[in-house]
């Protein structure tokens, strides 16, 4: 009289696994949505490669983003400062948590280049040493962020911004109706098209137009790679460099020495 009950108990047993496995296989998509910021190195970048979406798995496209500063179209000094925006252009999910992460990177070598500032703490915040910036949890109620980029050294060459943008559903951590936005934003290193004279006690002088030096005295010339390999010497009057490859290098005279970037 036992085994009808024991079936039925059996049957139960079975139910319940498959009423709980139904339920996860329904269940909403969940991310590791990140309010706090970016874990980093999610930028998109040559360098990073991955961006939001690793995390915002289902996120469709949004309205799009923005790099914006105050960089001279003249290209950025070595070693300025410059004011950065990044700014999310807002889709159906405004109302929602905001968050970001922006790098900059050369572009011949796709290192990493210059170092970023949080001017404003509350709401962004710096990550992988000061080489990114993402926001803060104060700052994802935000779609513009503000913080600033000093400028790489002499000889950097052109760079690029990276911005990954990610506006997240409600709740937060599910991917449904998250939208994703990327951008880029490119820069030259300065140039200065005029003669400049090289040395405090001006024996010698550099065209960047013509790259030929000119010797103000009887002094001898050497040129240095960065490396510190001697790929030139010279006792004219004038020495064309024409013939070297773009790049930054160190001629020294016989009492003075000057850093000048071939370009």
């Amino acid at each position: 009289m036992q085994q009808p009950k024991n079936n039925k108990m059996r049957k139960t047993l079975l139910i319940i696994p498959t009423i709980i496995a139904v339920a996860i296989f329904f269940y909403p998509t969940i991310s590791n949505s990140n309010s706090t910021g970016s874990p980093g190195g999610k930028t998109g970048s040559p360098t990073d490669a991955g961006n939001c979406k690793g995390c915002h798995t289902d996120a469709q496209t949004g309205q799009g983003a923005e790099i914006t500063t105050d960089i001279p179209s003249t290209g950025y000094t070595p070693g300025n400062t410059y004011t950065i925006t990044a700014m999310l252009n807002l889709g159906v999910g405004s109302g929602d948590p905001k968050g970001f992460e922006v790098t900059c990177e050369e572009n011949a070598t796709n290192t990493k280049a210059g170092l970023f500032g949080a001017s404003d703490p509350t709401n962004t915040q710096l990550k992988n040493n000061g080489t990114a910036v993402t926001h803060t949890t104060a700052g994802n109620s935000l779609n513009t962020w503000d913080f600033t980029w000093e400028a790489p050294i002499e000889g950097t060459g052109d760079i690029t911004f990276y911005g990954a943008f990610i506006e997240a559903s409600y709740p937060i951590g599910a991917n449904d109706g998250d939208l994703f936005n990327s951008t880029t934003e490119s820069f030259s290193e300065e140039i200065v098209n005029s003669t400049i004279n090289l040395s405090s006690k001006k024996q010698f002088t550099y065209n960047s137009f013509t790259k030929i030096i000119k010797v103000i005295d009887n002094s001898n010339l050497s040129v240095f790679s960065l490396e510190g390999k001697l790929v030139l010497s010279s006792n004219k009057k004038h020495t064309n460099l024409s013939h070297l490859p773009n790049g930054t290098y160190i001629i020294k005279s016989d009492n003075n020495s000057q850093k000048i970037f071939i370009h």
